[in-house]
Order: structure tokens, then C-alpha cells, then sequence
């Protein structure tokens, strides 16, 4: 290794792609420059190790971003996701990469150790964010070292720098309607929200798929209701409308949706604010967007409709998060189904059955599975009811006073 001076600055010869070329060690002092030289002289001859040495977070989050728009365009996964790693990793430049004047600042690969990943998570934490949120974020950093490792960017082991065992305890929401809850809040909103709340507990759709719903999609003696989902390929389906309850439902949504362009519904700004109010009106609890699909499958599952049967209505490829989120029973459901299943008398000290009319044990109406009753219908919550869920027709629903879109939105 030979070093040349010009000026106040020492210079290296070395090879590169066979090729003796001369490069600035930008140092005035000898032994920096020999220190520095080698350094030169070795990322010539491994341009691998040149690449991992220059390589930033930035770099790591690219890869994983173009890598999952790539799945989406195959179809492997949904631009929902995609949406979902953009977001995440946004926070991860924004925290570790961004100094304190807003200037970006590129934070070497090379250099991330675990203190930094601690770092990044006690700034979340200052910052208020949830713990659920955090883990998210952190999952997001973890594939893109994955990442980073595969393509030679970066010679560390992702695990000997991220938390060990970060995970908040998982507590999936609980919160469903009951009948006497839907029908108050039907009446509490605007003829279009209550028309698309109605459509999501008669079918199960989520939020972004009672906005892509269209009039089409609903056969039209009310049998079936197809499901325009894109998160998975199993989210594209078509429901079957079983059942005097989910019909109602489904075509109240037919007769008060005010879509426009073949759509169903109007678009809805700050549904979670709107849903909160017209709960507080009617004193119920409050409830979100996918609380509403939740009442689907709770009230299958209250019916008797095994997992296996609710999974391919919610668009679940197994029954894994119908048994653990979606399709839990409430206490008084389970115990009235573990009375039938064991024998032993019900709530209300009748029988499980009468003989063999196949009688409920709550409401003494009609088996509901077995003789098609409401109460065992897709989309029903069990009992019979005396009256029907939505509000009665020729009249606009009562609502809280007008709602003004936020600006922001």
C-alpha cells in the first residue's frame, strides 16, 4: 500500500474491477491516512463490504417496501399492507433518521445497535404511542433487516438487536351489539349510515368493503351479497342471506343506501365519531366500525353456527380468528349452549328440549338450526325477536344534528 501526498492531503493507490485507480484518503495526518487507506483498499476488493458499509436504514426499509409492493402486485398480499409497512416505516426514518431541525440524517446500517432500537421505543412511548402500535413498528424494522441480510446490505443478526419478546398482551376487543342495541342505533343515524351499518351486520363486511359495495352485488331475491374484499384472496366472496333477520337488514340497506355511480352507500367521514355520538344518544356503549362485523359473527356463533361455517362468511381462511376475536360467546350464550350440550336445565329452568319439538330453552321457540327458525339463521343473535330491527319505513330515522365533514379528511 502506497501512499502519495499532495498538498496537505494523502493519497492511495488501489485496484478496482482490475483497474489501478488513485483515491483521496482526506486525511492531513499519516497514520489516519493508512487507517483510512486500508479501508479503501479493502472495500476495492470486497465491493459487497463497501456496499454493507454504506448502506443506511433508509436502504432496509426500501428493499422491504418494494419487495411488498411487488407481493401485491402479484396478488400474494394487498396494497392494504403495503399501506400498512409505508406507515410504519415512516416512523422508523422519522425518529432514527431525522434530526432534531427536521434535516434528514442518514442513519448508517452498520452502525444500529440494540441501544438504538431501545432508543426508538422509548421515544414512541414518550410520544404516547400504544404499546400494540410500537410491536407493529418493530415488526416492520425486523423484515427489513431480514431483508438487508439477503441482499448484502448488512452483516448483523436482527435478533441481537431487537427487544426480545416484545409483544403487548393481546386482548381482542369483546364488544358486539345485541338486537336491542342495533335497533336503537339504526334509529339514531342518518337513513345512508344506518343503511351501511345495517349492511355490515347482515353480511360481515369490513369498513373498506362497505365502501366499495355496490347495488350489484346484492342478488336480487336478497340470497346472497357479494363481498368485494382485497385484503386476501379470500376476502373476495360471496355471502349467503339466511334467515328473516339478515334479509330485513339487507334490505333495509337496499331501500335507504343513497350511493351514487352504482355504489351502495355515500362516502362517511369521521364514521368513528359519528358512531360514537349516536351511541351516547341512545346511552348504549360505544362501538367501532368492525365492532359492527363482530355482531355478525357473534351472532352466528350464538345461533349455533360452528367456526367452520362463520370463517368463510367473515373471509377467514381458517377459524383461528373466529375463535379467538370474532366469534367469542358471550357468557349467558355460552352458558345456554353448555346447558344444551350437557343437558342440564336452562336460564329459565326449562328443559334443553321438549320432547321432540325441538324447543329453545330461553324463548321456547322453535329449534332454530334445526327447523330454520330466525334464531338460527345467518346473521341472527338466537332468540327469536318481537319486533324487527330497523326502523319502520316512510320515515327519516332521527338523527343528532347534522354532521360537518372535517376538512382534514
Amino acid at each position: 500500500m502506497r501512499l502519495t501526498k499532495r498538498g496537505q492531503v494523502w493519497y492511495v493507490h488501489v485496484y478496482e474491477h482490475g483497474r489501478r485507480v488513485q483515491r483521496s484518503t482526506r486525511c492531513h495526518d499519516r497514520k489516519a491516512a493508512e487507517v483510512r487507506a486500508r479501508e479503501l483498499e479493502r472495500d476495492a476488493a470486497d465491493p459487497a463490504y463497501a456496499a454493507a458499509a454504506k448502506a443506511t436504514l433508509s436502504d432496509a426499509l426500501q428493499l422491504l417496501l418494494v419487495e411488498r409492493r411487488e407481493q401485491a402486485a402479484a396478488g400474494r398480499r394487498s396494497f392494504e399492507t403495503v399501506h400498512f409497512y409505508e406507515n410504519k416505516a415512516g416512523h422508523l426514518v422519522r425518529v432514527l433518521e431525522t434530526a432534531e431541525d427536521g434535516v434528514y440524517v442518514p442513519f448508517p446500517l452498520a452502525g444500529l445497535h440494540a441501544r438504538h432500537v431501545d432508543g426508538f421505543i422509548s421515544r414512541r412511548r414518550a410520544e404516547a404511542a400504544h404499546e400494540a402500535t410500537i410491536a407493529k413498528e418493530l415488526v416492520t424494522l425486523r423484515a427489513a433487516l431480514k431483508l438487508a441480510v439477503r441482499a448484502g446490505l448488512w452483516t448483523g443478526n436482527p435478533a441481537a438487536v431487537l427487544p426480545i419478546a416484545f409483544a403487548p398482551e393481546y386482548r381482542p376487543r369483546d364488544r358486539f351489539l345485541t338486537p336491542e342495541e342495533l335497533s336503537k342505533l339504526l334509529g339514531a343515524l342518518l337513513a345512508d349510515q344506518a343503511a351501511r351499518v345495517a349492511f355490515i351486520v347482515a353480511t360481515s363486511a369490513c369498513w373498506g368493503e362497505s365502501c366499495r359495495a355496490m347495488r350489484v352485488d346484492v342478488a336480487e331475491d336478497l340470497s346472497t351479497a357479494f363481498i368485494r374484499g382485497t385484503k386476501r384472496s379470500t376476502r373476495l366472496r360471496t355471502v349467503p342471506i339466511v334467515g328473516e333477520v339478515t334479509r330485513s337488514l339487507l334490505e333495509y340497506a337496499l331501500a335507504n343506501g343513497q350511493g351514487a355511480g352504482g355504489l351502495l352507500f355515500r362516502p362517511w367521514t369521521n364514521v368513528r365519531r359519528d358512531l360514537h355520538a349516536a351511541c351516547s344518544a341512545v346511552k348504549i356503549r360505544p362501538c367501532s366500525p368492525n365492532d359492527l362485523r363482530r355482531t355478525c359473527a357473534t351472532w352466528l356463533r350464538a345461533a349455533g353456527a360452528s367456526p367452520d361455517l362463520i370463517a368463510p362468511v367473515m373471509g377467514h381462511a381458517d377459524t383461528r380468528m373466529v375463535e379467538r376475536v370474532y366469534g367469542r360467546l358471550p357468557l349467558e350464550d355460552l352458558r345456554r349452549r353448555l346447558a344444551q350440550a350437557i343437558g342440564a336445565d336452562c336460564i329459565a329452568g326449562a328443559s334443553v328440549r321438549a320432547g321432540n319439538t325441538g324447543q329453545d330453552c330461553i324463548t321456547g321457540a322453535s329449534d332454530p338450526v334445526e327447523n330454520g327458525g330466525p334464531g338460527g339463521s345467518i346473521g341472527s343473535p338466537g332468540p327469536v325477536f318481537s319486533q324487527s330491527l330497523v326502523p319502520g319505513g316512510g320515515i327519516e330515522p332521527p338523527t343528532r344534528g347534522f354532521s360537518v365533514p372535517c376538512s382534514t379528511d
